[in-house]
C-alpha cells in the first residue's frame, strides 16, 4: 500500500496527528498500521531504557543503535504490513537521525551513507510549530527524553528540519494551528498520493 512518514523536533505532535489521521482514513475505508521509531524491537527496547535516558558519547552510538532498529523494524514489521495492503503511519525515520546526530556533530554524509540500505517511504510530512509553542507543550511532559532537556538543542533540531525539508523539497506543516486545520492539510498531502 503506501508508506508515510510523520518527521519534526519533539513536542510538535507527530503522535497525536498520526492517531487522528489514522481514525480519518479508517473512516474512509482504508486499513492503516501505527508505528515509530524506536520500535518494539529489542534494539528498540535498548534504546528506549538506556540511550534516551543518558548522554552517552560519541554520538555515533545514537546514529548506529537507531539506525539498526530501523533495518530491523523496516524488514519485519513495516515491509510486511505494507504487503499486507495497510497504509503504514510512521512516527520518525531516518530523517531523525540524520537531524539530531548531525547536530550532535556526526557528519551529515556518514549518517545519510549508513542509512542508504532501507528504502524512503511513499511521503515524508515534516510538522514543525514555534519554538514558544514547543516550549508550552514540553513543559507539560511529566518525564522526558535526552534530547528535550535542552531547549537549544530543540530549536538546533528544528531549524535543520527546516533546512533539510527545504533542500529536499518536503511538505511543511505547521502545527501550532489547531488540530482540525492541521488534520485538513495532512489529509490532503495524503490523500495525493492514494
Amino acid at each position: 500500500m503506501r508508506w508515510i512518514v510523520f518527521e519534526g523536533p519533539d513536542c510538535v505532535g507527530k503522535s497525536t496527528i498520526i492517531r487522528e489521521l489514522s481514525k480519518i482514513l479508517q473512516e474512509h475505508g482504508w486499513k492503516t498500521f501505527i508505528t515509530s521509531e524506536p520500535s518494539s524491537s529489542p534494539i528498540g527496547k535498548l534504546i528506549r531504557d538506556w540511550l534516551l535516558k543518558e548522554k552517552i558519547y560519541p554520538p555515533h552510538v545514537y546514529a548506529l543503535l537507531f539506525t539498526s532498529d530501523r533495518y530491523y523494524h523496516y524488514h519485519n514489521i513495516v515491509k510486511k504490513m505494507l504487503e499486507k495492503g495497510y497504509i503504514v503511519l510512521q512516527e520518525r525515520y531516518k530523517l531523525s537521525t540524520i537531524v539530531y546526530q548531525s547536530e550532535m556533530g556526526v557528519d551529515e554524509e556518514w549518517l545519510i551513507e549508513i542509512n542508504k540500505y532501507v528504502p524512503d517511504p511513499d511521503l515524508v510530512i515534516v510538522l514543525d510549530a514555534d519554538i514558544e509553542t514547543l516550549r508550552r507543550r514540553l513543559e507539560t511532559k511529566s518525564q522526558r527524553e535526552i534530547f528535550e532537556n535542552d531547549i537549544s538543542m530543540i530549536c538546533r533540531v528544528r531549524q535543520k528540519y527546516l533546512e533539510i525539508a527545504r533542500r529536499l523539497g518536503l511538505p511543511i506543516v505547521d502545527t501550532s494551528r489547531d488540530l482540525e486545520t492541521v488534520l485538513q492539510q495532512v489529509y490532503k498531502l495524503v490523500m495525493s498520493i492514494l
